[in-house]
């Protein structure tokens, strides 16, 4: 079955860019920022039909 996969950063933002705005904590933002991403994956049977309508600004369930 078609999958729809989008990644989520479970994070905190203001740590990422606080660490982000200085020059030594940009490795240490970017690791945090692969640390706290998920992959979600969600099986639908017309995946493209799904995009198609939350492009154009419908919901799934009308």
């Amino acid at each position: 079955m078609p999958k729809i996969i989008r990644y989520e950063f479970l994070g905190n933002w203001l740590l990422f860019w606080l660490l982000s705005i200085t020059v030594i904590g940009i490795p240490l933002a970017i690791l945090y920022l692969l640390s706290g991403t998920v992959r979600i994956e969600h099986e639908m049977e017309d995946p493209e039909k799904f995009v198609a309508q939350f492009r154009a600004g419908r919901t799934s369930g009308k």
